[in-house]
């Protein structure tokens, strides 16, 4: 299955949709999840940015991670993954996506890799979470531009470290949020779920 996207669309009546630099910024997490109401975008550039904490669905999140790329579902050992490809069909990344149980709800979040090894980010794709509010942006920052290189993979790491997965942070290199740990207990047990993936589908290559 190939699915191509030159950007990701939104519930915003657009009167400008070929606009070659109108990049709409939005905080309503209920207006975003709508995508039905756009459906030409005829601009490679003409994208909505939607924030790295508010929900969204995995291919907004690709095409967020993977500006103007395709991308196509593979599957592996550990379950489905994304193999993101630029316009000469050239592998330029991988999409994973995981969840977690939180403090009252799963966690679901989509991690983005460089065909370099390099994280891109990670993005929410769903939570229901009552301590979200703690969750910041610069949070999220922390997942942008990390080598793999220097991360420690940890297979067979302790799922029920919750509350305080000190050592999965310690192996990623980021900090966890204070006032939400289980909340970001989850999201960090998804980021090293995501990096066993790929290391796993990378190995096999």
């Amino acid at each position: 299955m190939v699915f191509m996207f030159s950007g990701c669309d939104s519930g915003i009546e657009n009167n400008n949709i070929n606009n070659t630099s109108d990049i709409i910024e939005t905080d309503d997490i209920d207006v975003v999840d709508d995508i039905d109401n756009i459906n030409n975008i005829n601009n490679t550039n003409n994208i909505t940015i939607i924030p790295a904490n508010q929900n969204k669905t995995e291919a907004q999140a690709l095409a967020q991670l993977f500006p103007g790329a395709s991308f196509e579902v593979a599957t592996s050992a550990s379950g489905d993954y994304y193999i993101v490809r630029d316009a000469q069909s050239a592998v330029i990344g991988y999409g994973v996506a995981n969840a977690n149980w939180g403090f009252d709800s799963e966690v679901r979040t989509l991690t983005g890799i460089s065909a370099a090894g390099e994280t891109l980010g990670l993005e929410t794709i769903t939570q229901r979470e009552s301590w979200w509010y703690y969750v910041p942006l610069s949070f999220f920052t922390q997942f942008k531009g990390l080598p793999m290189e220097n991360v420690t993979l940890l297979p067979g790491y302790d799922k029920n470290c919750s509350p305080g997965c000190t050592s999965v942070y310690s192996a990623i290199g980021v900090d966890a949020i204070s006032g939400a740990t289980y909340t970001s207990d989850a999201m960090i047990k998804n980021v090293m779920d995501g990096f066993l993936h790929w290391d796993e589908v990378i190995s096999a290559q």
